[in-house]
């Protein structure tokens, strides 16, 4: 049975709620960019632990809980000592990050009564833990058909993570393709840059480091010279594996987790950019890496797998170079072809400027992401 909810807030400003479980992680700037446009919206940004990059979010701040035994309630049943709060905000909807953000916060839209929209980020859509059977099951397992039933919509960061969650069962009506957005003010012109590789993200199995690598290493022994430095800049739970495999490998530089500025110093210096990701043993998997944009950005050319939604940016030969995932042969082959002296890098660059300005600006998708989040009237589902 369906009923219709009309949202309405006795405040100047419409307000929204934003839920994360943990805010913001400093990995996670993106999430900021969702609200470029959010003019005249009081945004309430929710989570059960406040800290990290807090203080970056524009708009309140508030925690479900003050220790952990008020988090847990919070988790397990929506209970949370905030309530009358969010009620007299009475909010439009809510806007939960990654699946299992929009399972906590499943009980309490339903409390509020008000529309739930939920951000699939990647590797929440694609991860083999969500479907492993289990004697006691997860909080999403528990609420996924609750979630699938009751929320108004499912923001998908590439079609490739709206196409794994149409096969998990979610109703392909309430899938949207809603690309992540950058800032396109700033586009510096592509230019030949006497600079290395460029690796930039976290150390984990998905980002295939260690292809990278191994594609160095093949690079080396084939006696490609002069063979070029390759930063990688983050840091992660692979950083010691990572730096045993490349022993021996004078041209490699681990510089660890890099502020903001000094990655728009490393890209400013770069010759170009290299994404090697791909399916990780637990199924994890990228949505569509922010880092490719802000390269292209910043007029860097890019190198970069096939995986997940890599390829809804990056076209092999048009906007950058695409190989093969978990191929090392392939990528030291690209490498060698992109470190060639000549323009051709540089002219799939300036595509690949034009494909951001048109399809990821942040300011533009903010906009869109605002109409929807926004909708005075909103069906959904009772239960």
């Amino acid at each position: 049975m369906m009923s219709e909810v009309l949202a309405t807030a006795p405040y100047p400003k419409p307000s929204i709620l934003v839920f994360r479980d943990k805010l913001l992680l400093p990995s996670e700037g993106f999430i900021k960019s969702h609200y470029e446009a959010f003019d005249q919206i009081e945004l309430v940004f929710l989570a059960n632990q406040l800290g990290w990059r807090a203080e970056e979010l524009e708009g309140q701040r508030i925690a479900t809980g003050t220790n952990e035994w008020q988090r847990f309630w919070f988790k397990q049943l929506g209970h949370t000592l905030v309530l009358r709060d969010l009620i007299e905000l009475a909010p439009h909807s809510l806007h939960a990050h990654f699946g299992r953000g929009g399972a906590l916060a499943l009980p309490l839209a339903k409390v509020l009564r008000i529309p739930l929209y939920v951000t699939f980020h990647g590797g929440d859509a694609t991860k083999k833990t969500h479907e492993r059977s289990r004697l006691i099951q997860t909080i999403y397992q528990r609420r996924l058909k609750a979630l699938q039933n009751y929320a108004s919509g499912f923001f998908c960061v590439s079609q490739f993570v709206a196409d794994r969650l149409a096969g998990q069962g979610f109703p392909k009506s309430k899938l949207i393709k809603h690309y992540i957005g950058i800032d396109v003010a700033n586009m510096q012109p592509p230019k030949e840059q006497s600079g290395g590789l460029l690796f930039i993200g976290r150390l984990v199995e998905k980002k295939g480091v260690d292809v990278l690598l191994e594609a160095i290493r093949r690079l080396q022994a084939s006696g490609h010279t002069p063979l070029p430095q390759l930063d990688i800049a983050g840091g992660g739970p692979l950083e010691v594996a990572l730096r045993k495999q490349a022993v021996g490998m004078q041209s490699v530089r681990f510089l660890g987790w890099q502020t903001p500025k000094q990655l728009t110093t490393l890209m400013a210096n770069a010759k170009m950019l290299v994404v090697p990701s791909r399916i990780a043993t637990d199924g994890d998997c990228e949505g569509l890496p922010t880092v490719v944009l802000e390269s292209l950005r910043a007029g860097l050319p890019v190198i970069a797998t096939n995986h997940a939604g890599i390829p809804e940016i990056i076209k092999d030969g048009e906007t950058g170079l695409l190989v093969s995932e978990n191929d090392p042969d392939a990528l030291a082959n690209a490498l060698q072809v992109a470190l060639k002296t000549g323009d051709h890098m540089l002219h799939m660059t300036t595509n690949g400027q034009k494909r951001v300005r048109r399809d990821f600006n942040a300011r533009t998708q903010s906009l869109i992401l605002k109409r929807y989040l926004l909708e005075k009237t909103t069906l959904i589902a009772e239960c």
